[in-house]
């Protein structure tokens, strides 16, 4: 074979202009791919030999250069070349030039539109796997920040103003739940990775005698598709990782949102460590809670390749079209995004140190009894709950025009806001008390201090 002929090239007379070339060419990104492209087409070699398709000398021959391959690559002793358009072309003229004519029968029965998707699904299904371990480790993480915090004082807020008293592990426990979502949501993603497309060749099948079920048994996938046009064709599994991504992301940037906002002077809720915080160039006195930042950024960048790849797929009709070829750069992006990102917040979780009473100071200041206060008029004075909320309101306008909390009101105050029919009411101090506000609440999922014990023992067992 001549240098630098392709191996595509039989019908045609002249090369690909270099514009051309720079536009075809996926090795830049697709070189990642060579594990598994590899690992699809020794299982490939294994099944043709199994079938008598290739005999048992050029099965050995093409495998033992196939790992010469390997080795090569990852001592980074392989250059790669836009000629040679992708991994694909790469490994074969490679095995070529190490194994002579015996070299070209490993492309029998198979085309690079199932190759190419065969090594997508391998690559997609291994990354999932890491990621669940990661998913896990941040829900652990978070489970048990949760525990330690189980009795603290937290804010719970609605408009980005003090609603309500809940405890600090109830709140976190609201992330733990999301993140146990987007595990479950990866689970699924999983399941549509693990499929073998290998052997639908370019869409029809092959037209020799192979077995799809066995080279998908020696991959480890534990089915195959149905509809060979479907195999080389579908990128549903991509987009169900990169919708898991996306909602992943979400559920990050809203942490890191509620992060920087109460690291900030204003709330002091919490301090991040030196280890999750950089410095100004300019002001000493900074320490910005850049890494929560970052990551509430790549929100934006992961969900612009799920909407990237959506686009893509829009208007293309059956089968294989080249522009598939760009799934792969979202791809690869979104599967490190998530690796930084969820390492990114365990990282954070594990250097913030939390300021119950600083949150307490802002509960009162808040008037965030206020609810309770109506609860207690309805079930105790027989008022409605609409005049309950009328009267507490008055009071809270009184308190705040007094520049008093609502735990600092008297007897006297209730009867100049109420009338003196009201002589009787008894404001007793356990009903302002934050910690009594929380232990009313019931039902299950509730923020008193027994369902969240509740929570955190049901959620310990869901990782078991």
């Amino acid at each position: 074979m001549e240098k630098d002929k392709k191996l595509w090239g039989g019908r045609f007379k002249e090369g690909v202009s270099d514009i051309c070339q720079d536009i075809s060419e996926s090795i830049s990104f697709d070189s990642a791919l060579y594990e598994q492209d590899i690992k699809a087409s020794m299982a490939h070699v294994s099944m043709l030999e199994k079938q008598k398709i290739i005999s048992s000398v050029i099965a050995e021959k093409i495998n033992k250069g196939l790992l010469q391959i390997k080795h090569e690559i990852k001592n980074n002793e392989m250059e790669f070349k836009a000629e040679l358009e992708d991994i694909h072309m790469h490994i074969e003229k490679r095995l070529i030039e190490i194994v002579g004519e015996e070299g070209k029968f490993l492309h029998t029965g198979r085309s690079r539109n199932d190759q190419v998707a065969v090594d997508t699904h391998l690559f997609l299904k291994e990354n999932i796997l890491k990621h669940k371990t990661d998913l896990k480790k941040l829900l652990w993480t978070v489970l048990n920040l949760a525990e330690k915090h189980k009795k603290d004082l937290w804010a719970g807020y609605t408009h980005t103003q003090i609603a309500q008293p809940v405890l600090l592990g109830h709140y976190l426990m609201a992330y733990f739940w999301m993140f146990h979502r987007d595990l479950n949501l990866l689970e699924f993603s999983l399941d549509e990775s693990d499929c073998s497309p290998l052997g639908a060749a370019a869409l029809g099948g092959a037209n020799y005698p192979i077995n799809r079920e066995f080279t998908a048994q020696e991959l480890g996938f534990k089915k195959v598709y149905q509809n060979s046009m479907d195999a080389v064709s579908n990128r549903d599994y991509q987009m169900s990782y990169h919708f898991f991504a996306a909602r992943l992301f979400i559920h990050i940037s809203r942490f890191c949102e509620d992060i920087i906002l109460y690291n900030s002077v204003e709330f002091s809720y919490i301090k991040l460590g030196d280890r999750v915080t950089t410095g100004s160039s300019i002001m000493p006195q900074k320490k910005n809670p850049d890494i929560a930042e970052l990551l509430r950024g790549k929100s934006a960048r992961v969900i612009g390749n799920l909407q990237s790849l959506l686009i893509n797929l829009k208007g293309l009709p059956l089968t294989y079209n080249r522009d598939l070829q760009e799934d792969k750069v979202y791809l690869m992006d979104t599967i490190k995004q998530v690796s930084l990102g969820i390492g990114g917040i365990i990282e954070i979780l594990n250097h913030v140190t939390f300021f119950p009473d600083r949150v307490r100071e802002n509960l009162r200041r808040g008037f965030s009894q206020a609810t309770d206060i109506a609860d207690y008029l309805v079930s105790n004075y027989n008022v409605s709950f609409r005049n309950a909320h009328e009267m507490t309101g008055r009071m809270v306008l009184f308190c705040e025009n007094k520049k008093i909390t609502l735990d600092e009101i008297t007897h006297e105050d209730i009867l100049t806001v109420w009338g003196n029919e009201w002589n009787s009411f008894q404001l007793s101090g356990d009903l302002l008390k934050l910690e009594s506000c929380i232990e009313r609440k019931q039902g299950t999922g509730s923020t008193s201090y027994k369902e969240l014990e509740i929570q955190i023992q049901a959620a310990k067992k869901l990782l078991m």
